[in-house]
């Protein structure tokens, strides 16, 4: 069968509690728009953890850049609970260790929540993400920013990797592949959800006669293990 059909025959199933549906509809739609828009014309046997895992380490934090903590751990519970199905469906009831919950459920939880607070940081217009609600004052002081660069200040936009995290707040950056330190001064508890090895398209500035690098605008916020996805 078709890996889309297979899907639609999980969606018809679930849909008989509306409970869990309600729960689980915005990952169906997620998974079907990921497999729709990767040409991935694919039987569900062929389904396996890698394609999985480009979707949940690089896909969608491309393609959902406002979800909430909460809404991230329900897509990933909801594909989960797919991905497991299809292959009870095909007589592949071995679970492999670790789960796809197991492996991404905490740490999607971590990152939406560091990233939702260095969006807040740098005065994205978004307000909040659950519902989507846009503050009008700040979209137009981004759009005016973004027409003004100040000669006083430095800015670098780069694909960066977290190199330390240190109590108090002090985040030390690289641009990936590279060694040189950018030095952030997060707020909390801003700081306390980030990692070594995260990784933050993004722009940072600095001002003249400053130590540290202020986060400018964040485009998107990955797992440690997106390298293998990111082409540069």
């Amino acid at each position: 069968m078709h890996l889309l059909e297979r899907i639609e025959e999980y969606v018809q199933d679930i849909k008989k509690n509306s409970y869990i549906y309600d729960i689980q509809k915005a990952g169906i739609e997620i998974f079907c728009k990921y497999i729709t828009n990767s040409g991935l014309d694919i039987r569900e046997e062929d389904l396996d953890r890698q394609i999985l895992d480009k979707l949940l380490l690089y896909w969608l934090p491309r393609n959902k850049k406002y979800l909430s903590d909460v809404e991230a751990y329900q897509i990933i519970y909801t594909i989960h609970d797919i991905y497991y199905y299809i292959k009870k469906r095909n007589k592949q009831e071995e679970v492999e260790a670790p789960t796809i919950l197991e492996s991404y459920g905490q740490e999607y939880m971590r990152v939406y929540k560091a990233k939702n607070m260095l969006l807040k940081m740098t005065k994205d217009p978004v307000v909040s993400v659950n519902p989507i609600i846009i503050a009008l004052d700040k979209y137009k002081e981004k759009k005016k920013k973004n027409n003004y660069t100040d000669i006083a200040t430095t800015y670098e936009q780069a694909v960066f990797e977290v190199q330390e995290c240190k109590e108090g707040g002090q985040v030390i950056l690289n641009k990936l592949g590279q060694s040189k330190p950018y030095k952030l001064l997060l707020e909390y508890p801003t700081y306390k959800y980030l990692r070594v090895g995260d990784i933050l398209h993004a722009v940072i500035k600095r001002k003249l006669f400053y130590v540290y690098w202020e986060v400018e605008e964040l485009k998107f916020y990955y797992l440690p293990q997106a390298q293998e996805f990111l082409v540069l």
